[in-house]
């Protein structure tokens, strides 16, 4: 079981890894009276090349997780928390226009039309004429992006002012003090929990400038575009999981170009400022990894949160803060690869 108890005189609880996950689990803690110190080295983090994007229904199926109403609820009163808190703007609100690939993925949409579970999720009305929607579409409500950079900014000069970070790695001290790795993709360099099946994935995005003025909601169709600005965007995302390494290349760049491009029925003449690369920290049956070392009761993970972070992070933190790990994210289910 995780140590979270509120203390302010025994050893603080040591946290690894300064990405969202480490960042937002050490707000909560600091919410919550909890004593921590939070590691953030300079290693690559996804989170600061992730787009944010917070989006309930996903896929081909148009998929609703069981937890994920839920989820959301919490996640947009956590981040609203934070922003009056530290006096910041981080979270918005945006609509999403989801254009069909196929006919097949309209009939599952409407399938899922039919179904009273989605519908503050989904709302039946066709594309602007200004959308290339060859299979019609839909838009998808109660989306949203976080704005990772600017809320991992303000948090570690937070922490920075209260004396609760150290921007080095963190070296294990021989002593019983707890810990937490939160390290993202680099989990699988970290022995104590290289045994997970971590399936690490290489996503690369763009940031543009449009000639045209751009429309104030999320393009959706197998990728995306999100106006940050009326002349801004990012475009994303490419997706390998045979890369080891966040590399950036002309083939990704030309192909969320031409994505981009072909979303719009007139030309945007859209101009690459800014092209990242980052590897998101999935797993292979897309539930993170929480819980305890199955060998050493000092030693825990919170990690695995890949694409959907934004959405997942703040209400897996806020289990723990309760002392409950749900059963599906447990490592405990992988401990027999514990060797």
């Amino acid at each position: 079981m995780f140590p979270i108890k509120a203390t302010s005189n025994k050893q603080p609880i040591i946290i690894v890894g300064g990405g969202l996950a480490g960042s937002l689990l050490a707000w909560s803690m600091k919410q919550k009276g909890i004593n921590f110190h939070l590691y953030a080295d300079k290693k690559a983090c996804a989170s600061r090349v992730a787009a944010g994007l917070i989006n309930p229904v996903t896929g081909q199926r148009f998929v609703l997780a069981e937890h994920t109403p839920d989820m959301l609820t919490f996640a947009k009163g956590f981040y609203r928390n934070i922003e009056q808190a530290i006096d910041i703007h981080c979270f918005f609100e945006k609509p999403m226009k989801r254009l069909f690939l196929s006919q097949k993925e309209q009939e599952n949409c409407k399938k899922r039309l039919k179904n009273d579970r989605y519908a503050k999720f989904l709302k039946n009305e066709l594309p602007p004429q200004t959308l290339n929607a060859e299979h019609s579409g839909i838009t998808q409500t109660q989306t949203a992006w976080l704005d990772t950079n600017t809320l991992l900014d303000a948090l570690h000069q937070y922490f920075e002012q209260h004396g609760c970070i150290t921007y080095a790695s963190f070296l294990e001290a021989e002593s019983k003090q707890h810990i937490i790795y939160c390290e993202g993709y680099h989990m699988q360099n970290n022995p104590l929990f290289s045994w997970l099946p971590l399936q690490a994935a290489h996503g690369e995005i763009i940031t543009c400038k449009s000639a045209k003025i751009l429309p104030d909601y999320i393009i959706n169709k197998g990728k995306w575009l999100l106006p940050v600005s009326e002349h801004d965007c990012r475009i994303g995302a490419t997706y390998e999981t045979d890369m080891e390494t966040p590399t950036v290349q002309e083939v990704s760049k030309q192909q969320l170009l031409e994505f981009a491009e072909g979303a719009f029925t007139e030309p945007h003449s859209l101009e690459v400022t800014k092209h990242q690369a980052g590897i998101r920290p999935t797993t292979l049956d897309k539930q993170p990894f929480i819980g305890t070392h199955p060998k050493f009761s000092n030693i825990h993970i919170f990690n695995g949160f890949g694409s959907r972070g934004c959405l997942m992070i703040p209400w897996y933190a806020n289990q723990l803060m309760q002392q409950q790990i749900s059963q599906e994210a447990n490592i405990q289910r992988y401990a027999q690869l514990c060797v």
